[in-house]
């Protein structure tokens, strides 16, 4: 007979808006079953699962990913990705978790931050270190604009070490990878497809092809993802008009920009603002 899991423990954190983010809950699920997969959910916040003790299963989401989890695993999931996970059926797994959301951290997506690859092995550290790490956030006091800010950039330097690991444990890839992944983040002015294709010593076909079998996305996408990951950080500027931004993206106008804006968020970018806004105020 299993012994009973510990009690789940959830925080909410008070939401107090900062112009980093804002952290929403968090905490340890023992025992859980994760999502189940009766349909995709989508949760409109980022959120960083790290499985741990015990338990293995799997990540599915909208893109095709169908990967296993287990003891060390991570998933991050983004806010507009439909995804499911859990353990095996008939089985439990221990999960430790935060979520939150904000333009800010919508800019880690050219930084690390790929839907393309949703869950991460993770390299262990010493006395359980990721968990610990995790386990910390919660307990940061949040009450004010200040507190609020110091917790949520701990999310940040958590992201970026883990992006850091990443870096380090996964397989660079081919030479070229690189370099065209830094030209197709530029904005206006930036290399068309053909010519980082061209740099890269490939026919158009041929790079397309790689590229999307390194990246799991076809090169336009990928430039057209990190664009409006730029989007969502330049609206912070309130000062900035949707023609200026659209210029400085490289898209054709500033209604090409809100079209593309709202299919790639869900929201069109006035409203993102507007978001923005209420949370800076509240």
């Amino acid at each position: 007979m299993k012994p009973e899991p510990d009690p789940p423990q959830i925080v909410s954190f008070p939401g107090v808006a900062t112009p980093l983010g804002r952290l929403r809950f968090g905490g340890r699920l023992p025992g859980t079953m994760g999502t189940g997969f009766s349909c995709f959910r989508v949760y409109g916040m980022h959120a960083l699962v790290l499985i741990c003790g015990q338990g293995a299963g799997r990540y599915r989401d909208e893109r095709g990913t169908d990967r296993r989890v287990g003891p060390g695993d991570l998933i991050v999931v983004f806010p507009d990705l439909g995804h499911q996970y859990g353990p095996e059926p008939g089985d439990v797994w221990d999960e430790i978790f935060v979520t939150f959301d904000g333009a800010a951290f919508e800019g880690w997506r050219g930084h690390g931050l790929d839907p393309a690859q949703p869950v991460w092995a993770l390299p262990p550290l010493p006395d359980d270190g990721w968990a610990k790490r995790f386990a910390e956030l919660p307990k940061m006091p949040g009450s004010t604009q200040a507190e609020s800010c110091a917790a949520v950039a701990a999310v940040h330097a958590l992201i970026a070490d883990l992006v850091a690991v990443k870096a380090s444990a996964i397989d660079a890839g081919p030479a070229w990878l690189e370099p065209a992944c830094r030209a197709l983040s530029e904005g206006a002015g930036g290399a068309e497809v053909p010519e980082v294709a061209r740099r890269a010593g490939m026919s158009y076909e041929t790079f397309r092809k790689s590229f999307k079998a390194a990246t799991g996305e076809s090169p336009a996408r990928y430039r057209r993802r990190h664009r409006l990951a730029q989007a969502a950080l330049m609206l912070q500027r309130m000062d900035l008009s949707l023609e200026v931004i659209a210029r400085a993206l490289g898209f054709c106008d500033a209604f090409h920009l809100s079209k593309a804006f709202k299919q790639q968020h869900g929201v069109a970018p006035l409203e993102w603002r507007r978001r923005i806004e209420r949370s800076e105020a509240g």
